[in-house]
């Protein structure tokens, strides 16, 4: 019998051109490595740092690179998964249809209707997070007989920026373990 579970590391960086290298050890019963998912949570940053781009204004801005991500199973010559983690997309409304609701007005509901809309029009924070890239998937992977994940972390932010930036990186690894019969069996 098999089952998923996740195992959960982060990662914290807290000086520019840090380099993080770490370990992650899988259960013995790991039967393979199925997927692997990262996020982001920035801790302290100085709030110039991370600027949204202005609604309508056209422009195309390039995404903040956090980092570069690693891994490398133990005993095996080559790495398996890498990853550049950004902070977010910036572009996520470029270039969308505008769409503006045809709503009459009702003088009774006027007074009640106080509902920001920004410039451009639209609020992306209706939408479902499927239609705009932000639902979080694992990437799939088929790694077999991986006891142990090495890994490393270098940060682009701090670098580029010329200052420290706190932030950790959570990486997901999403494993397929090999359940002994009697594992299912209540009272055990």
């Amino acid at each position: 019998m098999m089952k998923e579970q996740v195992i959960i590391q982060a990662i914290s960086i807290t000086r520019r051109s840090q380099q993080n290298f770490f370990q992650v050890k899988l259960p013995r019963d790991t039967k393979r490595i199925i997927g692997i998912e990262t996020g982001l949570l920035i801790q302290d940053s100085p709030p110039y740092a991370f600027s949204p781009l202005q609604a309508g204004s056209g422009l195309i801005e390039r995404n903040n690179l956090m980092g570069v991500l690693q891994l490398k199973a133990n005993g095996r010559p080559d790495i398996f998964y890498a990853k550049e983690i950004f902070e977010r997309d910036l572009n996520i409304g470029a270039g969308e249809l505008k769409v503006f609701p045809y709503d009459p007005p009702n003088e009774r509901r006027l007074g009640l209707r106080r509902i920001f809309v920004p410039p451009d029009g639209n609020s992306f924070d209706f939408f479902p997070s499927c239609t705009h890239g932000t639902k979080r998937e694992e990437d799939p992977l088929n790694i077999c007989g991986c006891t142990v994940i090495n890994g490393y972390f270098k940060d682009s932010i701090g670098e580029l920026l010329g200052y420290d930036v706190s932030y950790k990186v959570m990486l997901y690894i999403w494993i397929e373990r090999q359940m002994k019969s009697n594992d299912n069996e209540p009272g055990t």
